[in-house]
């Protein structure tokens, strides 16, 4: 029998010319039905609105193009199969995956005073901000091909973002999805539209305890309509694995009713790693550090005794051979002390726990100190040993004593362990700023030295590591000095780089800021 009536449908509608042109020119979209609501026919304004062409709905029943209360829909199917003309608000899912508010209205067609098929008349009344309108019927043409346009275009826009994106009803059952969504849920279009995301992709807490629907998120926006945005949440793809992500949450409102609410997140597990492997990472240095410097005094302390010891022992009267032990015992705790205050000052430095003590100092008295210190051993080697300042550096300048000249004795004892012939020498220019309360000292000490490789020049300042191994082996020494003389360059507010050229000597600069004087100062400033 349902085969016959529906010959007869299609009879109807091709006999019926006169109010055929009537049918293809609604701007509503109209779908024929069979009594067993399978799609038999559409009007030109369905592909329009939809975006499915004929073909694609051929034999397909009607409601599988509609979304919400499917109940709903059937039980007014079943009303205009009854003979009832019946309406219902309900939506439709367009091929874009772009989701819409439709009117939908059942009109049963009879022949013989028999019902024989339905027309289901789909109006569109949601327009790009959720309020209801009647944009086919009442824009006409022009209006409706620039709707077609803008639907197409937004659909462009959330298939082309990085975020992912979906959108569920009332029910909390997801009714449009973009791409990205779908390649970091897992899901395709077909089996994600309808899902539950409660029970589906948003059950579980960061703690791994469920959610309840009171207490969801996006849940409580379907609720009451707030926005909200969540941090480090887990969501869950389709193969049952888990990963972090940041998501907001926002309300889909129609004639001031909450209608739903749209999901945007993003995939942020490997970022998460990284930042707990990286604070994994500083504690540990931290916790290194802080033992390290914490027991500085403890290490030194027996080191000290000692170097006292040997200092006495030598003092007394020794024979020839236990005079050689005691001065090869010195000379060891020396080194030995020289290495561990350069592993605590490294520390010190990262932990935070080297403080700056500036003073006013002589700084030419202070360079020539240092030179006094190496004259012995440049003298050994047979190198020139020499230092000069510009006549413009200032006598006296503000500054940590001990630790302007840690850098100096590390620079220059450097330049002295690698030549073996030539010079070295240490200099002080003034760099002035003009207008500036401030001015520039330029520290530096050239060698005629090995030299290094342009490859190798990175590896300079980083932490225990050495150019010349073989040469390191030879004189000794932590690969320290050079990390450290940057990191305390760095605290006091200056550069340090270096000029090299293998086999041709080095070039180590450091500049730091100081203020100058008061009287110079309030000359800049009324000059």
């Amino acid at each position: 029998m349902h085969k016959d009536k529906a010959s007869v449908l299609k009879q109807l509608i091709a006999e019926e010319g006169m109010y055929r042109e009537l049918y293809e020119q609604n701007p509503d979209c109209i779908y024929v039905l069979d009594l067993r609501g399978r799609c038999i026919g559409a009007n030109r304004s369905a592909e329009r609105l939809t975006g499915y062409a004929f073909r694609e709905v051929t034999g397909i029943q009607n409601k599988a193009l509609l979304f919400g209360s499917r109940t709903e829909a059937g039980r007014h199917f079943s009303l205009a199969c009854a003979g009832d003309t019946s309406s219902c608000q309900l939506k439709f899912i367009k091929k874009s995956g772009v989701v819409a508010s439709a009117e939908l209205t059942y009109i049963p067609v009879r022949a013989e005073g028999e019902v024989v098929g339905i027309f289901a008349v789909i109006r569109n009344i949601t327009d790009v901000n959720g309020s209801a309108v009647y944009d086919a019927a009442e824009a006409g043409s022009t209006h409706s091909a620039r709707d077609s346009r803008l639907r197409d275009s937004r659909s462009l826009i959330l298939n082309s973002v990085t975020e992912g994106i979906f959108g569920l009803d009332r029910n909390g059952k997801i009714i449009f999805i973009n791409r990205t969504a779908m390649l970091m849920l897992g899901y395709s279009s077909e089996e994600i539209i309808g899902i539950h995301s409660l029970s589906h992709i948003h059950h579980t807490r960061p703690d791994g305890s469920s959610y309840c629907p009171k207490e969801c998120p996006i849940m409580m926006t379907i609720e009451d309509g707030s926005p909200r945005s969540m941090n480090e949440e887990i969501f869950w793809r389709k193969d049952g694995t888990s990963f972090w992500v940041n998501y907001r949450v926002s309300p889909i409102t129609e004639h001031d009713h909450i209608e739903g609410v749209v999901v945007a997140f993003s995939d942020i597990t490997n970022e998460r790693e990284i930042i707990r492997a990286k604070e994994s990472a500083e504690q540990a240095s931290r916790a290194k550090s802080e033992f390290l410097a914490m027991i500085s005094h403890e290490i030194r302390t027996p080191m000290n005794g000692m170097i006292g010891m040997a200092d006495l022992l030598l003092e007394s009267e020794l024979g020839e051979e236990q005079r050689t032990y005691a001065e090869i015992l010195r000379s060891s705790s020396y080194s030995l002390l020289n290495i561990l205050n350069d592993i605590l000052d490294f520390s010190k430095i990262e932990a935070g726990k080297m403080p700056l003590e500036p003073e006013p100092f002589d700084l030419r008295e202070m360079l020539s100190a240092v030179i006094d210190l190496f004259t012995p051993k440049a003298e050994e080697k047979g190198l020139a040993l020499r230092w000069w300042a510009d006549t413009s550096v200032p006598e006296t300048i503000k500054a940590d004593p001990s630790r302007l000249r840690q850098i100096v004795v590390n620079l220059v004892g450097n330049a002295l362990k690698f030549t073996e012939k030539g010079s070295v020498t240490l200099s002080v220019k003034n760099i002035l700023l003009p207008e500036s309360p401030t001015y520039l000292l330029e520290f530096s000490v050239r060698d005629t030295g090995v030299g290094i490789a342009e490859d190798k020049l990175g590896l300079l300042f980083q932490s225990f590591s050495q150019i010349h191994p073989s040469i390191n082996r030879k004189y000794g020494g932590t690969g320290l000095g050079l990390a450290i003389c940057k990191q305390l360059v760095e605290l006091m507010g200056g550069t340090i780089f270096v000029e090299s050229e293998e086999a041709r000597g080095s070039i180590f600069r450091f500049m730091l800021p100081f203020v100058k004087e008061e009287a110079e100062v309030t000359g800049l400033l009324y000059k």
